[in-house]
């Protein structure tokens, strides 16, 4: 049944390019501490691919989260032509609206990304206009908290008024653990991506000049803050979910103490049956010798 549902549809997308998101980025960014040299600040070719696939999966990952509260909202709703709507064909459209809208964003990052005084980013005057005025701040900022908030919420109310329906317990249980998972997700997405957002259009409209370090050092110390609560949003779902849900903590218990630990143990025991590799053999053409003929 959780399978089956919309919402864990979108869950799982989500936790993919999740895992696209941060291995854009993570990997350099570690590689860079232990070289002590910035990777994408050597090659404008890595800046922008880095910058084309970190930019796409965290559009789509938010775009995800804004599709994953409106569907549930319409999972909940009591109105049951609402309800009929929220099918898994409208998630592959809107899966499909999605992936397009990130393509889009990702091939301007591809284009126009390269280094500069800011590190890698981009500095076309025109896409810095529409960086400013509506990609961070609406597309990637207001927007997606506004509909998943609202939506979550909305889903709330419905899910407390599914009392009153004559519905089955498991039903019931499963609106009750999916709206607590949406309103977590889109309350740790609020908390660790709107200072990214904020010192993305901070470090877009600041002009330094090359001898003022003290401003430099002050810029880099703000973006690693914010990069790493960005971090923590593609990243936390999991201790999300595992604090907020009961019965994904039990799901989890389940597949390590009973999953994870049978295929260990029948990895062990197999590896008993399997015959030993320093067992001496003789060698062949030599006759073995009896114990009488030892003897006389």
């Amino acid at each position: 049944m959780f399978r089956s549902n919309q919402c864990a549809y979108y869950l799982k997308l989500e936790a993919m390019t999740d895992i696209g998101f941060l291995l854009a980025l993570l990997p350099t960014t570690i590689i860079s501490e232990f070289l002590h040299t910035s990777l994408t600040g050597q090659s404008n070719v890595w800046c922008k691919i880095q910058m084309m696939f970190a930019y796409g999966c965290g559009l789509y990952s938010l775009c995800t989260i804004s599709f994953l509260a409106f569907d549930h909202y319409l999972f909940t709703n009591h109105r049951l032509s609402w309800r009929q709507t929220s099918t898994i064909k409208l998630a592959h459209r809107l899966t499909y609206v999605n992936l397009v809208l990130a393509l889009i964003h990702g091939l301007i990052f591809l284009i126009y990304a390269e280094n500069g005084r800011s590190g890698c980013t981009i500095y076309h005057p025109v896409l810095i206009i529409y960086l400013t005025y509506f990609y961070y701040p609406v597309l990637l900022g207001a927007l997606p908290i506004l509909i998943s908030s609202v939506f979550s919420l909305l889903a709330y109310r419905n899910v407390r008024r599914i009392i009153r329906r004559q519905l089955p317990v498991v039903r019931r249980r499963l609106d009750h653990q999916m709206t607590a998972l949406a309103l977590a997700r889109v309350l740790s997405f609020c908390i660790f991506a709107t200072p990214f957002l904020a010192c993305s259009l901070w470090r877009l409209n600041t002009v330094y000049a090359d001898d003022d370090h003290i401003s430099w050092a002050v810029v880099v110390m703000i973006s690693v803050v914010a990069y790493s609560l960005l971090y923590f949003n593609y990243s936390i779902n999991f201790f999300v979910f595992l604090f907020i849900s009961s019965r994904f903590r039990h799901q989890v218990k389940h597949f390590f103490t009973k999953k994870c630990w049978y295929y260990l143990t029948n990895l062990y025991r197999f590896s008993l049956t399997l015959p030993a590799t320093n067992q001496v053999v003789p060698e062949m053409g030599q006759e073995p010798v009896s114990i009488v003929e030892s003897v006389s």
